[in-house]
């Protein structure tokens, strides 16, 4: 194994070399780069009478897609309750912009909340308009109560401390930006 790894470096090191050399001869080019995806290599033309020898040169692009913005779960609020700390806001997440959800889409649907729409000291995120109400009952009946363990996913409170609860009620509790 060590050994493969040796004589692997020193066959890097030696192609790295080679094509290092340093040899500043003119290449003559039938055709002029391109910036596609593959490699384009431009060789001496065949009917040149030049009697110096020239090694390919390959040159390449690559691309890369810009990085955008985090995707997410769309939302909207529904309810905003005013308090000298801080407001509590209810959550409606659209389950159309959503095919999975999970603990981290959560997290940043409350990131995104608290950065647009401070001062948030509470949020209460559904995913169904009819627990809306239910969420914000101090104690629910057993008709609330069916609704919030389908439709409500999770809480922030202290503006920073995530209580999930629902079909992520196992989800550990996390602090927001942690």
């Amino acid at each position: 194994m060590k050994l493969r790894l040796i004589l692997s470096c020193v066959c890097g090191l030696a192609l790295m070399s080679g094509a290092c050399s340093g040899d500043d001869a003119e290449v003559s080019s039938t055709t002029a780069p391109t910036t596609t995806g593959a490699p384009v290599t431009s060789l001496q033309a065949a009917e040149s009478t030049s009697t110096s020898t020239a090694a390919p040169v390959t040159s390449s692009t690559t691309t890369l897609a810009p990085f955008g913005e985090p995707s997410f779960p769309k939302y909207s609020i529904v309810s905003r309750e005013a308090g000298e700390d801080g407001d509590t806001v209810v959550v409606l997440l659209d389950k159309d912009s959503y095919g999975s959800l999970t603990d981290i889409d959560l997290q940043n649907v409350l990131v995104d909340i608290v950065e647009k729409f401070p001062p948030i000291l509470t949020a209460h995120i559904i995913d169904d308009s009819s627990a809306a109400d239910a969420v914000l009952v101090s104690t629910p009946t057993e008709a609330e109560q069916e609704l919030l363990d389908r439709y409500y996913l999770v809480r922030l409170e202290e503006g920073f401390r995530m209580v999930f609860s629902g079909p992520f009620a196992d989800t550990p509790t996390t602090i927001l930006g942690s």
